[in-house]
C-alpha cells in the first residue's frame, strides 16, 4: 500500500509537471468515457432499470392476448379480465388503459395524459402514495358511482404548489367533476416505460367520461393492459400453465372470440416485468438499436484510448533515459510498468471525472428534449449503481488499454544508448510500420467503420425524406381535438365538425379543407375486417386491413390522387348510401383486371358500401411499408367523435394554426386541441432515423477529427524524429516536392492500411444493421467510395502540414542536429 500511495504522488506530479499532455489526454478520455455513459444510461433506463417505487419487480408478470390477425403480444379485454383474475398464481392481477385527459383545474382546460386502471392497481405494484391513499375496493364494484382520482407528483408540485390541502379538491376530466384522494410517489409515471402517466381514474368510470364506449361489456375488446404478481414460491412456468388451461376454456366457451384468424384458439403469454419494459413486439428492434450504439460508442472510445496511447508513447521516448536510468540502478522491469500503469489510471479517472460531467448534461437535455409527440415523454435517465458500476469499468479498461502498450515499450529500452540519451524513437526503426503507425492504423479502420454507418444513415433518412409517401403534405396544417375527451354525444360532435369545417374554409388563403379519423403515417393507423361481396376468403386469410373515416373533400385537401371514379363529397351523408375509396392494392388483389367502380364491400359485416373511386397507393403506417390494400369510407355516414381538422393553405401555414386555434375556441373553450403542419407531422415518422443519423453523424466526425489529429501527431513527430535525414536528403540535391512525397507518402501508407481493414469491418457492421436502413444496400457504392476519398483528403492535409515544414529545414542545421 505504501508503495502504490507512492507511485500515486508521483504520477499526480508527472501529470501535474506535464498541463498540456494532460489536459489533451483527459479531454480525449472524457469525450469517449462520456459518450459510453451517456448511451448506457439509455440502455439501462429503457431496459434495465426496475420500475420506481415499485415494491419486489421481480414478481411481477405481464399477461396478453394474441391478436384476431395473430401477433402474440396483444391486449385484452375487460371481461376477459375478470376471468383472469381467477388464475390461482397470482396473488393479484391488476389493469391499466393508457388515455388521453381533458383535465380542467380551475377554469384552464390542458390535454393531460394518464391510465384507467382497476382498483387494485397500486397494490399490485406495490406503490406507497406520497399523500393521501390510493383506491378502495368500494371505488372497484360498481360502474360510474366513484368519481375519485390520483395524480402524480409531478402535477401536484407543478400546478398545485405541492399543497397538501390538495387532497379533496375536485378537478374536471372529461367534462366530469372528480375528487382527489391521492398523490402517487415521486418518479412513479405509470405502467409504460418512457411515457409519463399525470393521473389515474378508475376503470370502471370508463362510461362516464366516454359514454359511447362498450369497452365495459365487450368481450372482443383489446383495450387493456395486464399485470400481475406471482405468490410467493410460485414460478413463471407454473402461471403460465395455468393461464394455458384458461385459454382453452374461454375458447371452449366463446370460440367466436377466442379463435383468430386461422381459426385457431388464442393464447395467453405471461411475461417477467423485466423482459416487458417495453412493447415485447418491439423488444428486438429496440435492443438491435441500442446494441448498434453502444458499439458505436464503444469504437469512440477505442480511438480515443488509441489517440491517448500515442501521445504516451511520443511522451515515454522524452523519459527514456529516466527509465533506463532506474533500471540501472536496480528498478525491475514489472515495477517500472506498475508506475506507468499507476500515471495512466490516475490519468484515466480524470479522464472518466470529464466524462460523468460530459454523461451528466447530455443525459439532462435527453431527459428534457420533447418531441411533438401525442404523448409526454419521461424517461428516468438519473444514474443508479449500475451506471456508476459502468462508468468505473470503463474507466479503468480505458487506462488499462492506453497504458499497457506504452509501459511494455518504455521499460525496454537499449540501456547502453538510452543512458547516453542517443535513442531516437520508441517503435520507429526498420519495420515498415511503427507501434504508433499501427495505433494510426486502428484509428482510421474504426473511424472508416464510424463514417460509414454514419453515411448509410444519412443516405438512409435522404431517401426517406424524398419518397412519395402517396400524398403532397405542403401547406397542409392538421389539428386534433378529442371531443370524446368532453363528452360530446354522435350528432352532437358531428354538428360540431360541420361548423369547424364551414368557418375553416372561410379563412383568408384557406385552399381546401376536410378532416378525417387519422392521418398517414401517425400513432393511430386503424384496422378493419372486410367483407368483399363475391369473394370467397381462403382458410385463414386475412381480411383486415387499414382503413380511415373521412369527410368531404378530403383528397383534394391531402391531395391524393383519384385514378378512377370520384372521392369522398357532401351527398355522402347518414341519408345516402353506403359508400367507399379503395387504393389500387385493393382494387388489385380483390378485382384483377375489372373495373372497381361499382364493386360492394362491407366492413360491419351488415350494410354493403359500394365503390365509388380508387385512390393512390401511399404510405399508411410507416415510411418503410409495402403497398397494401387500404379503404377509406365517408365521415357523414357513421364517423367518430375524435378526428384531425385537416387544411391547404396557399400561403405560410403556420400562419393558418394560431386562427384554427380561434375558432376552435370559439365553438369550446374548454377543449383542448393539438395543432402542427403537416410536414412537422411527418418528421414524427422520421424522428428515428433522424436520431440515428444524428448520433452517428456526432461520432464519425469526432472520430475522423481524432484519426486526422493522430495522422497529424504521428507526421510531426517522424518529421522530428527524421531531421537529420531529411538533412542528408536536402543537402545530396532533394527538392522540397521529393521531402513532402516522402513525408506524405508515409503517411499514404498508415491510411491506406487503415481504410482496408476499416472498409472490411465497415460491410460486417453495415450487414448488422441493414434492418434499421431504408432504401439503401449494405453495400452502397456512394458511402463505400465517398467514405475512403474523404479519409484520404484528410490525411493528405495532416501529412502535408508536417511535410510542408519540413521543407523548410536549413540543411546545414539539420545535419548538426542530434
Amino acid at each position: 500500500m505504501e508503495s502504490l500511495l507512492q507511485d500515486l504522488r508521483f504520477a499526480a506530479r508527472t501529470l501535474f509537471n506535464s498541463p498540456g499532455f494532460t489536459i489533451v489526454a483527459v479531454l480525449t478520455l472524457g469525450l469517449g468515457i462520456g459518450a459510453n455513459t451517456a448511451i448506457f444510461t439509455v440502455v439501462n433506463t429503457l431496459l434495465l432499470k426496475p420500475p420506481a417505487q415499485v415494491g419486489e419487480p421481480g414478481r411481477l408478470v405481464s399477461v396478453y392476448t394474441s391478436d384476431f390477425s395473430g401477433p402474440r403480444f396483444g391486449a385484452s379485454s375487460w371481461v376477459d379480465y375478470q376471468d383472469f383474475k381467477r388464475v390461482d398464481g397470482l396473488s393479484g392481477l391488476a389493469s391499466y388503459a393508457p388515455r388521453p385527459f381533458a383535465l380542467a383545474i380551475d377554469g384552464e382546460t390542458s390535454r393531460s395524459f394518464g391510465e384507467e386502471v382497476s382498483g387494485n392497481y397500486f397494490g399490485v405494484l406495490q406503490v406507497r402514495p406520497a399523500l393521501g391513499r390510493f383506491f378502495l375496493p368500494a371505488e372497484d364494484s360498481t360502474p360510474g358511482t366513484q368519481p375519485v382520482a390520483v395524480i402524480s407528483h409531478g402535477l401536484w408540485q407543478r400546478t398545485f404548489g405541492g399543497e397538501r390541502g390538495v387532497i379533496g379538491r375536485a378537478v374536471t376530466i372529461n367534462g366530469v367533476s372528480f375528487t382527489i384522494v391521492g398523490v402517487a410517489p415521486p418518479g412513479f409515471a405509470g405502467s409504460i416505460r418512457g411515457i409519463g402517466a399525470e393521473l389515474w381514474v378508475p376503470f370502471l368510470m370508463h362510461g362516464v367520461i366516454s359514454p359511447a364506449s362498450e369497452d365495459l361489456t365487450n368481450r372482443s375488446g383489446r383495450g387493456i393492459a395486464l399485470m400481475g404478481r406471482m405468490k410467493p414460491g410460485v414460478t413463471i412456468e407454473q402461471v403460465r400453465a395455468q393461464f394455458d388451461v384458461m385459454a382453452r376454456r374461454l375458447h371452449d366457451a366463446y370460440p367466436d372470440n377466442w379463435s383468430n384468424v386461422r381459426q385457431e384458439p388464442r393464447t395467453i403469454a405471461v411475461l417477467p416485468e423485466r423482459d416487458s419494459r417495453v412493447p415485447p413486439q418491439a423488444r428486438g428492434p429496440v435492443i438491435g438499436f441500442m446494441a448498434m450504439l453502444m458499439a458505436v460508442v464503444g469504437l469512440v472510445l477505442l480511438i480515443c484510448c488509441t489517440n491517448v496511447a500515442n501521445l504516451t508513447l511520443a511522451r515515454a521516448t522524452a523519459r527514456q533515459r529516466e527509465i533506463a536510468i532506474r533500471l540501472a540502478m536496480g528498478a525491475s522491469r514489472g515495477r517500472l510498468v506498475r508506475l506507468l500503469l499507476t500515471e495512466s489510471l490516475l490519468l484515466s479517472l480524470l479522464g472518466g471525472a470529464a466524462g460523468a460531467l460530459l454523461a451528466w448534461w447530455t443525459t439532462g437535455a435527453l431527459a428534457a428534449f420533447q418531441p411533438a409527440l401525442p404523448v409526454p415523454l419521461s424517461l428516468d435517465l438519473s444514474p443508479d449503481a449500475r451506471v456508476l458500476v459502468f462508468g468505473l469499468a470503463v474507466t479503468a479498461i480505458a487506462g488499462f488499454v492506453f497504458g499497457l502498450l506504452p509501459a511494455l515499450r518504455a521499460t525496454r529500452p537499449d540501456l547502453v544508448p538510452a543512458l547516453k540519451d542517443e535513442v531516437t524513437a520508441v517503435g520507429l526503426g526498420g519495420r515498415r510500420y511503427g507501434v504508433r503507425d499501427l495505433l494510426v492504423i486502428a484509428q482510421v479502420s474504426v473511424s472508416m467503420v464510424l463514417l460509414v454507418m454514419a453515411g448509410l444513415f444519412l443516405r438512409s433518412l435522404g431517401n426517406a425524406r424524398s419518397l412519395d409517401p402517396g400524398f403532397d403534405p405542403r401547406g397542409v396544417v392538421m389539428m386534433t381535438s378529442d371531443l370524446s375527451l368532453q363528452g360530446y354525444p354522435q350528432e352532437r360532435a358531428r354538428t360540431f365538425y360541420a361548423q369547424l369545417l364551414e368557418r375553416a374554409r372561410a379563412l383568408p388563403g384557406v385552399r381546401a379543407a376536410s378532416f378525417a379519423e387519422s392521418v398517414p403515417l401517425g400513432l393511430g393507423f386503424l384496422r378493419r375486417g372486410v367483407q368483399v361481396e363475391g369473394y370467397e376468403a381462403r382458410q385463414g386469410e386475412d381480411l383486415e386491413f387499414g382503413t380511415n373515416t373521412v369527410g368531404p373533400d378530403y383528397f383534394a385537401t391531402m391531395g391524393i390522387t383519384i385514378v378512377r371514379g370520384r372521392g369522398i363529397i357532401e351527398a355522402d351523408n347518414s341519408g345516402a348510401p353506403g359508400v367507399a375509396v379503395v387504393n389500387e392494392r385493393f382494387a388489385r388483389r380483390f378485382w384483377p383486371g375489372q373495373d372497381a367502380i361499382g364493386k360492394r364491400i362491407s366492413n360491419d359485416g351488415e350494410h354493403w358500401l359500394e365503390v365509388v373511386g380508387v385512390a393512390k397507393d401511399g404510405k399508411y403506417n410507416t415510411l418503410g411499408e409495402e403497398p397494401a390494400p387500404y379503404f377509406y369510407v365517408p365521415a357523414l355516414q357513421g364517423g367518430g367523435r375524435d378526428m384531425t381538422l385537416l387544411v391547404r393553405t396557399s400561403g405560410d401555414p403556420r400562419a393558418t394554426l394560431g386562427a384554427l386555434g380561434q375558432l376552435v375556441k370559439a365553438l369550446d373553450r374548454d377543449l383542448p386541441v393539438q395543432t402542427a403542419t403537416m410536414e412537422e407531422h411527418l418528421g414524427l415518422s422520421l424522428f428515428p432515423l433522424r436520431i440515428a443519423a444524428t448520433l452517428l453523424g456526432i461520432f464519425g466526425a469526432l472520430g475522423l477529427a481524432l484519426a486526422g489529429i493522430g495522422l497529424y501527431g504521428v507526421m510531426a513527430y517522424a518529421v522530428a524524429q527524421r531531421t537529420r535525414e531529411l538533412g542528408v536528403r536536402m543537402a545530396l540535391g532533394a527538392t522540397a516536392r521529393d521531402v513532402v512525397r516522402v513525408v506524405v507518402g508515409h503517411g499514404a501508407r498508415v491510411v491506406a492500411a487503415g481504410v482496408v481493414l476499416g472498409l472490411a469491418a465497415a460491410f460486417g457492421f453495415a450487414r448488422l444493421a441493414s434492418s434499421f436502413l431504408f432504401g439503401v444496400g449494405v453495400a452502397d457504392p456512394v458511402t463505400f467510395t465517398g467514405i475512403p476519398l474523404l479519409l484520404a483528403a484528410v490525411a493528405v492535409l495532416a501529412g502535408y502540414l508536417p511535410a510542408r515544414r519540413a521543407t523548410r529545414l536549413d540543411p546545414m542545421a539539420a545535419l548538426r542536429s542530434e
